[in-house]
C-alpha cells in the first residue's frame, strides 16, 4: 500500500507470508543470535522469498551506490581536471599524459620552475590517474548470487552472502553520501569564491 517492495510465498497450507522493508532492516540491524532465531523460523519453502527480496534489495542498493559514487568522483576529480584544462567527462589517457607533460615542462625545478609547485601538480596528476583506475575497476560489477530452492545449505550460503553484500553496500552508501555533500558544499565555496562579476552595464546618456 505504502509502494514499498514486498515478497510474497504461498505456503503448502494455503496460508501466505510476506517478507517486505521490515525483513530488511530487522536484517541489517539484527545479532548473530536473533539472525539464527530469525532463520530458524523461515521454512524452506518460505526461505525462497526472503532471499528474492534481499537480492533485489542489493541490486537497487548497489545501483544507487554506483549512481552516487560516479557523481561523488565527478565532483572530487573536477578542481584537478580543471587544473590541466580537461574535461574529465570527455578526456582520454593520452589527453592526461600530454597535460601533464606540458605542466611539467614549465614547472620542473630543473628548468628553473618552483618545487612545491612542481609537487602539487604531480600530486594532482597521480589522483586523476587513481580515480580513473577505481573507476576501471567498477565497470566489471559483480555476478549474481544464486541458491538451489531444494537445498538448505544453498539457501543460507545464498542468505549469508545476501546479506553481507546488503551490509557493505549500505555503509558504503552511507559514507559516500556524506562525502558528496561534503564535496558539493566546497564546489560551491569554490565557485563563489572564484565567481567575479561582470561589469555593469552603464545606461546610456541620452545627448
Amino acid at each position: 500500500a505504502n509502494g514499498d517492495k514486498c515478497v510474497v510465498v504461498e505456503r503448502s497450507d494455503g496460508k501466505r507470508w510476506r517478507f517486505e522493508k521490515t525483513s530488511i532492516e530487522f536484517e541489517l540491524q539484527c545479532d548473530v543470535e536473533s539472525l539464527k532465531a530469525w532463520l530458524d523460523g523461515i521454512s524452506d519453502q518460505q526461505m525462497p522469498g526472503l532471499l528474492t527480496l534481499l537480492s533485489g534489495e542489493v541490486g537497487d542498493r548497489g545501483a544507487n551506490l554506483k549512481e552516487k559514487e560516479k557523481e561523488r568522483d565527478s565532483l572530487r576529480g573536477e578542481e584537478d581536471y580543471d587544473y590541466f584544462g580537461l574535461n574529465g567527462e570527455n578526456c582520454s589517457d593520452k589527453d592526461i599524459e600530454r597535460a601533464y607533460r606540458k605542466k611539467s615542462t614549465q614547472l620542473h625545478p630543473d628548468k628553473g620552475g618552483d618545487e612545491a609547485a612542481f609537487n602539487a601538480m604531480r600530486e594532482k596528476y597521480d589522483q586523476i590517474k587513481k580515480l580513473r583506475g577505481e573507476n576501471k575497476r567498477k565497470e566489471g560489477g559483480g555476478g549474481s548470487i544464486k541458491w538451489d530452492p531444494n537445498s538448505r545449505e544453498s539457501m543460507l550460503e545464498a542468505h549469508s552472502e545476501l546479506r553481507e553484500q546488503l551490509v557493505w553496500i549500505t555503509k558504503h552508501l552511507t559514507d559516500v553520501q556524506r562525502e558528496l555533500e561534503e564535496l558539493q558544499l566546497r564546489n560551491t565555496v569554490r565557485r563563489t569564491i572564484g565567481w567575479e562579476p561582470q561589469a555593469e552595464m552603464q545606461p546610456s546618456v541620452a545627448q
